[in-house]
């Protein structure tokens, strides 16, 4: 009786503490922005998350979202036809309504 007893109560403490650690849970964010070239708006530019790890395409107006973002470093690549490929590297906490302008090859 003695030894279901410890094995129960080891069982709970080990679901509390896998339960429990709410503030070691990572963030996601969202990623908002607008691909332009110097005169307007970019339509069905790529734009790939971490290589590849998500590609969205930019809407009619240029606009694209990436979201469930996890807090950190990550790289955004940005590409379409005629135009010269652009990466940069961005944290998702830190980037609200980001405007990329692409140039021209």
């Amino acid at each position: 009786m003695r030894t279901l007893v410890l094995v129960i109560t080891l069982l709970s403490i080990t679901n509390l503490k896998a339960n429990g650690n709410n503030g070691d849970k990572l963030k996601s964010f969202s990623i908002v922005g607008k691909v332009v070239d110097n005169t307007e708006s970019l339509t069905g530019v790529e734009v790939m998350l971490d290589n590849k790890q998500l590609i969205v395409y930019t809407d009619f107006e240029g606009n694209f979202t990436i979201d469930n973002v996890l807090e950190g470093e990550h790289t955004l690549s940005f590409s379409l036809i005629t135009y010269n490929n652009k990466e940069i590297i961005i944290n998702p906490k830190n980037s609200n309504n980001l405007k990329i302008e692409l140039e021209t090859k």
